[in-house]
Protein backbone atom coordinates (compact mmCIF):
# COMPACT_ATOMS: atom_id res chain seq x y z
CA UNK A 1 0.00 0.00 0.00
CA UNK A 2 1.02 3.12 -0.69
CA UNK A 3 2.51 5.25 2.23
CA UNK A 4 0.31 8.03 1.78
CA UNK A 5 -3.02 6.05 2.61
CA UNK A 6 -1.35 4.92 5.36
CA UNK A 7 -0.28 8.23 6.62
CA UNK A 8 -3.64 9.29 5.94
CA UNK A 9 -5.66 6.84 7.52
CA UNK A 10 -3.68 7.56 10.66
CA UNK A 11 -4.17 11.64 10.74
CA UNK A 12 -7.75 11.05 9.79
CA UNK A 13 -8.04 8.81 12.29
CA UNK A 14 -6.26 11.05 15.02
CA UNK A 15 -8.00 14.04 13.97
CA UNK A 16 -11.14 12.40 14.07
CA UNK A 17 -10.57 11.66 17.78
CA UNK A 18 -9.36 14.79 18.82
CA UNK A 19 -12.69 16.38 17.11
CA UNK A 20 -14.74 14.13 18.85
CA UNK A 21 -13.36 14.95 22.44
CA UNK A 22 -14.07 18.60 21.65
CA UNK A 23 -17.37 18.25 19.71
CA UNK A 24 -18.96 17.41 22.96
CA UNK A 25 -18.31 20.60 24.94
CA UNK A 26 -19.32 22.82 22.39
CA UNK A 27 -15.52 23.66 21.26
CA UNK A 28 -13.79 24.37 17.99
CA UNK A 29 -11.52 21.86 16.60
CA UNK A 30 -9.03 23.76 15.53
CA UNK A 31 -6.65 23.69 18.02
CA UNK A 32 -7.15 20.09 18.55
CA UNK A 33 -5.51 19.86 14.73
CA UNK A 34 -2.77 21.87 15.62
CA UNK A 35 -2.59 20.03 19.11
CA UNK A 36 -1.91 16.58 17.48
CA UNK A 37 0.53 17.96 15.06
CA UNK A 38 2.44 19.04 17.92
CA UNK A 39 2.61 15.62 20.07
CA UNK A 40 2.82 12.91 16.88
CA UNK A 41 4.05 15.41 14.28
CA UNK A 42 7.51 13.41 14.53
CA UNK A 43 5.74 9.84 14.56
CA UNK A 44 3.80 10.62 11.59
CA UNK A 45 4.78 11.06 7.94
CA UNK A 46 3.23 14.41 7.29
CA UNK A 47 5.32 14.82 3.77
CA UNK A 48 3.11 12.00 2.49
CA UNK A 49 -0.63 14.38 3.20
CA UNK A 50 0.23 16.47 0.78
CA UNK A 51 -1.28 17.86 -1.96
CA UNK A 52 -5.01 17.75 0.54
CA UNK A 53 -3.53 20.52 3.29
CA UNK A 54 -2.11 22.83 0.28
CA UNK A 55 -5.77 22.04 -1.21
CA UNK A 56 -7.35 22.40 1.60
CA UNK A 57 -5.57 25.48 2.46
CA UNK A 58 -6.73 26.96 -1.22
CA UNK A 59 -10.15 26.19 -0.66
CA UNK A 60 -10.45 27.89 2.73
CA UNK A 61 -9.05 31.06 1.31
CA UNK A 62 -11.59 30.47 -1.89
CA UNK A 63 -15.06 30.15 0.69
CA UNK A 64 -13.48 33.46 2.43
CA UNK A 65 -13.65 34.53 -1.36
CA UNK A 66 -17.12 33.63 -1.18
CA UNK A 67 -17.86 36.04 1.54
CA UNK A 68 -17.04 39.07 -0.52
CA UNK A 69 -19.82 39.14 -3.68
CA UNK A 70 -21.00 42.55 -4.35
CA UNK A 71 -24.38 42.09 -2.03
CA UNK A 72 -22.25 41.47 1.31
CA UNK A 73 -20.12 44.70 0.25
CA UNK A 74 -23.37 46.60 -0.12
CA UNK A 75 -25.04 45.66 3.48
CA UNK A 76 -22.32 46.49 6.09
CA UNK A 77 -23.50 48.42 8.26
CA UNK A 78 -22.02 52.35 8.61
CA UNK A 79 -21.59 51.90 12.57
CA UNK A 80 -20.06 48.72 12.26
CA UNK A 81 -17.89 49.51 9.60
CA UNK A 82 -16.50 52.49 12.15
CA UNK A 83 -15.84 49.25 14.66
CA UNK A 84 -13.53 47.82 12.48
CA UNK A 85 -11.54 51.10 12.12
CA UNK A 86 -10.77 50.66 15.49
CA UNK A 87 -9.87 46.87 15.58
CA UNK A 88 -7.43 48.10 12.65
CA UNK A 89 -5.87 50.06 15.14
CA UNK A 90 -3.95 46.49 16.66
CA UNK A 91 -2.26 47.11 13.00
CA UNK A 92 0.31 50.00 13.93
CA UNK A 93 0.19 49.03 17.77
CA UNK A 94 1.35 45.55 16.39
CA UNK A 95 4.35 46.66 13.91
CA UNK A 96 5.57 48.75 16.83
CA UNK A 97 5.75 45.64 18.98
CA UNK A 98 7.64 43.83 15.92
CA UNK A 99 10.12 46.76 15.83
CA UNK A 100 10.33 47.01 19.44
CA UNK A 101 11.45 42.88 19.38
CA UNK A 102 13.67 43.90 17.16
CA UNK A 103 12.50 42.96 13.44
CA UNK A 104 12.72 44.98 10.17
CA UNK A 105 9.62 46.29 8.41
CA UNK A 106 8.78 43.25 6.73
CA UNK A 107 8.98 41.09 9.78
CA UNK A 108 6.93 43.70 11.51
CA UNK A 109 4.21 43.79 9.08
CA UNK A 110 3.87 40.45 9.04
CA UNK A 111 3.60 39.98 13.29
CA UNK A 112 1.08 42.99 12.77
CA UNK A 113 -0.85 40.93 10.65
CA UNK A 114 -0.53 38.25 12.29
CA UNK A 115 -1.89 39.84 15.57
CA UNK A 116 -4.65 42.30 13.82
CA UNK A 117 -6.55 39.60 12.11
CA UNK A 118 -9.16 36.90 14.28
CA UNK A 119 -10.48 33.55 12.80
CA UNK A 120 -13.81 34.09 11.11
CA UNK A 121 -13.76 30.31 10.69
CA UNK A 122 -14.01 29.68 14.35
CA UNK A 123 -16.27 32.77 15.76
CA UNK A 124 -18.48 32.31 12.76
CA UNK A 125 -19.08 28.95 13.70
CA UNK A 126 -19.55 29.71 17.73
CA UNK A 127 -21.59 32.29 16.54
CA UNK A 128 -24.18 29.86 14.88
CA UNK A 129 -23.48 27.03 17.29
CA UNK A 130 -24.76 29.00 20.51
CA UNK A 131 -27.28 30.55 18.57
CA UNK A 132 -26.22 34.60 18.92
CA UNK A 133 -26.41 35.25 15.39
CA UNK A 134 -29.61 37.71 15.97
CA UNK A 135 -27.56 39.42 18.58
CA UNK A 136 -26.65 43.07 18.20
CA UNK A 137 -23.00 42.39 18.78
CA UNK A 138 -23.19 39.64 16.14
CA UNK A 139 -23.58 41.87 13.51
CA UNK A 140 -20.60 44.09 14.53
CA UNK A 141 -18.36 41.43 14.93
CA UNK A 142 -19.27 39.73 11.47
CA UNK A 143 -18.50 43.43 9.76
CA UNK A 144 -15.26 43.90 11.58
CA UNK A 145 -14.58 40.24 10.10
CA UNK A 146 -14.89 40.74 6.48
CA UNK A 147 -12.80 43.99 7.01
CA UNK A 148 -9.79 42.04 8.67
CA UNK A 149 -10.29 39.63 5.97
CA UNK A 150 -9.75 42.64 3.06
CA UNK A 151 -6.56 44.16 5.00
CA UNK A 152 -4.98 40.67 5.57
CA UNK A 153 -5.51 39.84 1.97
CA UNK A 154 -4.17 43.30 0.72
CA UNK A 155 -1.36 42.79 3.41
CA UNK A 156 -0.46 38.94 1.14
CA UNK A 157 -0.59 40.57 -1.85
CA UNK A 158 2.22 43.46 -0.20
CA UNK A 159 4.24 40.80 1.55
CA UNK A 160 3.85 37.08 -0.22
CA UNK A 161 4.63 38.02 -3.83
CA UNK A 162 6.61 41.00 -5.11
CA UNK A 163 5.87 43.98 -2.68
CA UNK A 164 4.11 47.05 -4.39
CA UNK A 165 4.81 45.34 -7.80
CA UNK A 166 2.71 42.45 -6.51
CA UNK A 167 -0.23 44.56 -5.34
CA UNK A 168 -0.15 46.20 -9.42
CA UNK A 169 -0.48 42.50 -10.75
CA UNK A 170 -3.05 41.55 -8.68
CA UNK A 171 -4.92 44.55 -9.56
CA UNK A 172 -4.47 43.98 -13.52
CA UNK A 173 -5.36 40.35 -13.03
CA UNK A 174 -8.82 41.17 -10.97
CA UNK A 175 -9.25 43.79 -13.49
CA UNK A 176 -8.92 41.24 -16.15
CA UNK A 177 -11.30 38.37 -13.94
CA UNK A 178 -13.90 41.21 -13.47
CA UNK A 179 -14.22 42.28 -17.11
CA UNK A 180 -14.39 38.59 -18.49
CA UNK A 181 -17.02 37.39 -15.81
CA UNK A 182 -19.12 40.28 -16.69
CA UNK A 183 -18.65 39.77 -20.79
CA UNK A 184 -19.49 36.19 -19.95
CA UNK A 185 -20.89 35.74 -16.57
CA UNK A 186 -24.35 35.26 -17.48
CA UNK A 187 -23.76 32.35 -20.30
CA UNK A 188 -21.44 30.79 -17.72
CA UNK A 189 -23.89 30.52 -15.00
CA UNK A 190 -26.58 29.32 -17.12
CA UNK A 191 -24.02 26.73 -18.12
CA UNK A 192 -23.30 25.88 -14.81
CA UNK A 193 -27.21 25.22 -14.03
CA UNK A 194 -27.16 22.24 -16.13
CA UNK A 195 -24.38 20.65 -14.91
CA UNK A 196 -24.50 18.19 -12.35
CA UNK A 197 -22.78 18.77 -9.09
CA UNK A 198 -19.80 16.83 -9.35
CA UNK A 199 -18.88 18.22 -12.88
CA UNK A 200 -19.35 21.58 -10.54
CA UNK A 201 -17.22 20.48 -8.44
CA UNK A 202 -14.34 19.84 -10.77
CA UNK A 203 -14.33 23.11 -13.03
CA UNK A 204 -14.90 25.01 -9.22
CA UNK A 205 -11.70 23.00 -8.03
CA UNK A 206 -9.97 23.66 -11.38
CA UNK A 207 -10.41 26.84 -11.72
CA UNK A 208 -9.23 27.60 -7.77
CA UNK A 209 -6.14 25.67 -8.38
CA UNK A 210 -5.79 26.97 -11.77
CA UNK A 211 -6.47 30.96 -10.22
CA UNK A 212 -3.54 30.27 -7.78
CA UNK A 213 -1.20 28.89 -9.85
CA UNK A 214 -1.47 31.78 -12.44
CA UNK A 215 -0.59 33.99 -9.54
CA UNK A 216 2.05 32.36 -8.17
CA UNK A 217 3.85 32.17 -11.69
CA UNK A 218 3.55 35.71 -11.85
CA UNK A 219 5.47 36.34 -8.41
CA UNK A 220 1.55 36.96 -6.58
CA UNK A 221 0.68 35.74 -3.48
CA UNK A 222 -1.43 31.92 -4.24
CA UNK A 223 -3.57 32.87 -1.51
CA UNK A 224 -4.67 36.03 -3.02
CA UNK A 225 -5.69 34.28 -6.29
CA UNK A 226 -7.28 31.64 -4.83
CA UNK A 227 -9.34 34.63 -2.43
CA UNK A 228 -9.96 36.29 -5.76
CA UNK A 229 -11.40 33.07 -7.17
CA UNK A 230 -14.10 32.74 -4.63
CA UNK A 231 -14.88 36.98 -4.92
CA UNK A 232 -15.49 35.90 -8.11
CA UNK A 233 -18.04 33.16 -7.88
CA UNK A 234 -19.82 35.18 -5.48
CA UNK A 235 -20.47 37.98 -7.88
CA UNK A 236 -21.86 35.59 -10.07
CA UNK A 237 -24.44 34.21 -7.53
CA UNK A 238 -22.32 30.84 -7.29
CA UNK A 239 -22.10 31.09 -3.18
CA UNK A 240 -24.52 28.91 -2.12
CA UNK A 241 -24.29 25.60 -4.83
CA UNK A 242 -19.75 26.38 -4.28
CA UNK A 243 -20.24 26.58 -0.30
CA UNK A 244 -22.57 23.23 -0.40
CA UNK A 245 -19.93 21.00 -2.74
CA UNK A 246 -16.77 22.24 -1.47
CA UNK A 247 -17.57 22.36 2.39
CA UNK A 248 -16.58 18.55 3.18
CA UNK A 249 -13.29 18.23 1.14
CA UNK A 250 -12.23 22.56 2.34
CA UNK A 251 -13.32 20.80 6.31
CA UNK A 252 -10.96 17.70 5.40
CA UNK A 253 -8.09 19.76 3.65
CA UNK A 254 -7.95 22.04 6.19
CA UNK A 255 -8.01 19.72 9.35
CA UNK A 256 -4.59 18.00 7.71
CA UNK A 257 -3.08 21.73 6.98
CA UNK A 258 -3.67 22.71 10.80
CA UNK A 259 -2.20 19.13 11.27
CA UNK A 260 1.02 19.81 9.31
CA UNK A 261 1.35 23.33 10.45
CA UNK A 262 1.48 21.73 14.14
CA UNK A 263 4.09 19.09 13.16
CA UNK A 264 6.50 22.06 11.67
CA UNK A 265 5.76 24.22 14.61
CA UNK A 266 7.45 21.33 16.86
CA UNK A 267 10.97 22.49 15.68
CA UNK A 268 9.45 26.05 16.02
CA UNK A 269 8.87 25.99 19.85
CA UNK A 270 12.28 24.72 20.41
CA UNK A 271 13.69 28.04 21.14
CA UNK A 272 10.69 29.34 22.72
CA UNK A 273 11.76 31.68 25.38
CA UNK A 274 9.73 33.98 28.14
CA UNK A 275 10.27 36.61 25.79
CA UNK A 276 8.00 35.48 23.16
CA UNK A 277 5.50 34.11 24.96
CA UNK A 278 5.60 37.82 26.49
CA UNK A 279 4.62 39.31 22.88
CA UNK A 280 2.17 36.43 22.12
CA UNK A 281 0.07 37.59 25.03
CA UNK A 282 0.25 40.98 24.35
CA UNK A 283 -0.74 40.57 20.64
CA UNK A 284 -3.52 38.43 22.40
CA UNK A 285 -4.72 41.02 24.67
CA UNK A 286 -4.05 44.31 22.59
CA UNK A 287 -7.12 44.32 20.63
CA UNK A 288 -9.70 43.74 23.65
CA UNK A 289 -10.09 47.44 24.89
CA UNK A 290 -9.81 48.81 20.79
CA UNK A 291 -12.91 46.60 20.56
CA UNK A 292 -14.28 47.24 23.68
CA UNK A 293 -14.13 51.20 21.93
CA UNK A 294 -15.11 49.92 18.64
CA UNK A 295 -18.73 48.63 19.96
CA UNK A 296 -19.34 51.71 21.78
CA UNK A 297 -19.27 53.53 18.09
CA UNK A 298 -21.25 51.29 17.10
CA UNK A 299 -23.79 52.45 19.30
CA UNK A 300 -23.83 48.86 21.89
CA UNK A 301 -24.37 48.76 25.49
CA UNK A 302 -21.91 47.87 28.04
CA UNK A 303 -22.61 44.52 27.98
CA UNK A 304 -22.62 44.30 24.48
CA UNK A 305 -19.60 45.67 23.38
CA UNK A 306 -17.99 43.40 25.85
CA UNK A 307 -19.16 40.17 24.41
CA UNK A 308 -18.13 41.79 20.84
CA UNK A 309 -14.61 42.38 22.36
CA UNK A 310 -14.37 38.67 23.83
CA UNK A 311 -15.75 37.24 20.30
CA UNK A 312 -12.91 38.69 18.49
CA UNK A 313 -10.18 37.07 20.84
CA UNK A 314 -9.38 33.78 18.48
CA UNK A 315 -6.89 33.82 16.21
CA UNK A 316 -6.43 31.15 13.21
CA UNK A 317 -6.25 30.46 9.81
CA UNK A 318 -4.66 33.63 8.00
CA UNK A 319 -2.58 33.70 11.20
CA UNK A 320 -1.04 30.01 10.11
CA UNK A 321 -0.91 31.49 6.68
CA UNK A 322 1.21 34.58 7.55
CA UNK A 323 3.14 32.49 10.09
CA UNK A 324 4.00 30.14 7.18
CA UNK A 325 5.39 32.91 5.11
CA UNK A 326 6.67 34.65 7.75
CA UNK A 327 9.17 31.30 7.99
CA UNK A 328 9.82 30.98 4.41
CA UNK A 329 10.94 34.30 4.41
CA UNK A 330 12.97 33.99 7.36
CA UNK A 331 11.61 35.40 10.12
CA UNK A 332 10.97 32.73 12.71
CA UNK A 333 10.08 34.51 16.12
CA UNK A 334 6.94 35.63 13.71
CA UNK A 335 5.60 32.42 12.49
CA UNK A 336 6.53 31.50 16.55
CA UNK A 337 4.33 33.98 17.91
CA UNK A 338 1.76 33.66 14.70
CA UNK A 339 1.46 29.62 15.86
CA UNK A 340 1.34 30.35 19.71
CA UNK A 341 -1.36 32.85 19.14
CA UNK A 342 -3.68 30.22 17.86
CA UNK A 343 -2.69 27.46 20.51
CA UNK A 344 -3.73 30.42 22.97
CA UNK A 345 -6.34 32.01 21.67
CA UNK A 346 -8.88 29.16 20.08
CA UNK A 347 -9.39 27.25 23.46
CA UNK A 348 -9.73 31.13 25.51
CA UNK A 349 -12.01 32.92 22.91
CA UNK A 350 -13.75 29.75 22.78
CA UNK A 351 -14.32 30.17 26.58
CA UNK A 352 -14.74 33.55 26.33
CA UNK A 353 -17.70 33.91 23.92
CA UNK A 354 -19.51 30.36 25.54
CA UNK A 355 -19.80 31.82 28.99
CA UNK A 356 -19.88 35.44 27.68
CA UNK A 357 -23.17 36.62 29.67
CA UNK A 358 -21.70 34.84 32.74
CA UNK A 359 -18.64 37.13 32.28
CA UNK A 360 -20.62 39.92 31.39
CA UNK A 361 -22.19 40.28 34.92
CA UNK A 362 -19.34 39.24 37.10
CA UNK A 363 -17.13 42.06 35.44
CA UNK A 364 -19.42 44.68 34.96
CA UNK A 365 -21.34 43.89 38.49
CA UNK A 366 -24.66 43.26 36.74
CA UNK A 367 -27.45 41.19 38.12
CA UNK A 368 -29.34 39.14 36.04
CA UNK A 369 -33.05 40.51 35.81
CA UNK A 370 -35.48 39.03 37.47
CA UNK A 371 -38.18 37.09 35.95
CA UNK A 372 -41.70 38.36 36.06
CA UNK A 373 -44.33 36.81 37.28
CA UNK A 374 -47.00 34.72 34.84
CA UNK A 375 -49.96 36.69 34.52
CA UNK A 376 -52.76 34.98 35.95
CA UNK A 377 -55.64 34.44 33.03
Amino acid sequence: MHPSVEAFALAAGLLALGAALVHRFGFPPLPVYLLTGLLVGQRLPVQDLEPLPSLGLLLLLFSVGLEFGPDRLKGLSGKAVQAGFYDALALPLGFLLGLLAGLDLRGAALLAGAIYVSSSAVIVKLIIDLRRVANPESEVVLVTLVLEDLVVILLLALLGGQGPEGVIVSLLLGGIYLFLANLFGYRLVSFLESLSDELVLLLGAAFTTGTALLFHALGVSESLGAFLAGSLAASLGLRERFERLFGPVRDLGVALFFLVVGASARDLFQGLTPALVVLALLGLLVKLPLNFLGGARAGLSRKRRLYSAFYLVPRGEFNLVLGALAQAQGYPLVAQVAVLLVLLSVPLGALLIRFAPELGRLLLRETPSPRRPARSS
